[in-house]
């Protein structure tokens, strides 16, 4: 599988996730939003409003068509993009990871929650069984995408995430694991898949490749 292909089903897998968890109705902003997919489809199917924002100019042109409302935007400028609009859903879809300091971005956007308004993410588990081994053999080696995706900044582990959001002013209300995607496993052994997320389930800082998170901001903040 050529690598393009491989970060689209990637892509797609993570969306598919989230898109299962939001409700219909919704007033979204997808940060980080690529070339528009999720919240196109968020759109016809649960009637939901989706801004969205992204760095790329080529990926906002593609957008632009599918969306509610879009604009080029760089999170590293600590701003808020739309300082007048308030959202029900915030989505950080494989971004905060990509970030110097997924912190203050995380305090900054919760100003565009409304009261009752929830943040959306999914982020990779650096303690992943896969990562420990091959620490143990003294490999670190950056890849194209996945865990050791090149362009990261920040690694989290499941404890590292929760003080992630306690510290930007948030209480978690969910969080669930996903194990390596389907893709991995080879269609004449799909009992290895479901063995795959048993273990994912019972042990999953070891063995989740990715957590989702579903967070709600503290009234203290």
């Amino acid at each position: 599988m050529d690598k393009e292909k491989h970060s689209l089903i990637y892509s797609r897998h993570i969306n598919e996730l989230i898109y299962k968890l939001i409700p219909k109705n919704k007033k979204i902003l997808d940060v980080g939003c690529n070339t528009g997919n999720l919240g196109e489809k968020l759109i016809k199917e649960k009637n939901c409003e989706v801004w969205g924002i992204d760095y790329s100019k080529e990926a906002i042109k593609l957008a632009k068509k599918r969306l509610t409302q879009t604009k080029v935007f760089d999170l590293e400028t600590y701003k808020i993009p739309f300082p007048k609009e308030k959202f029900d859903i915030i989505i950080f879809a494989d971004v905060l990871e990509h970030l110097r300091y997924p912190e203050e971005i995380l305090k900054k956007f919760s100003n565009m929650l409304n009261e009752s308004g929830l943040v959306f993410t999914s982020i990779p588990n650096i303690a992943n069984i896969k990562i420990r081994f091959n620490l143990l053999l003294g490999k670190w080696d950056y890849q194209e995408e996945g865990i050791l995706d090149k362009t990261h900044l920040r690694f989290f582990t499941k404890k590292t995430i929760r003080s992630l959001f306690r510290n930007s002013g948030y209480r978690i209300i969910e969080m669930d694991s996903t194990p390596g995607f389907k893709f991995f496993v080879l269609r004449y052994f799909k009992f290895l898949l479901k063995i795959q997320e048993t273990l994912c389930k019972i042990y999953p800082k070891l063995f989740a490749l990715q957590f989702i998170v579903i967070a709600k901001k503290n009234k203290l903040f």
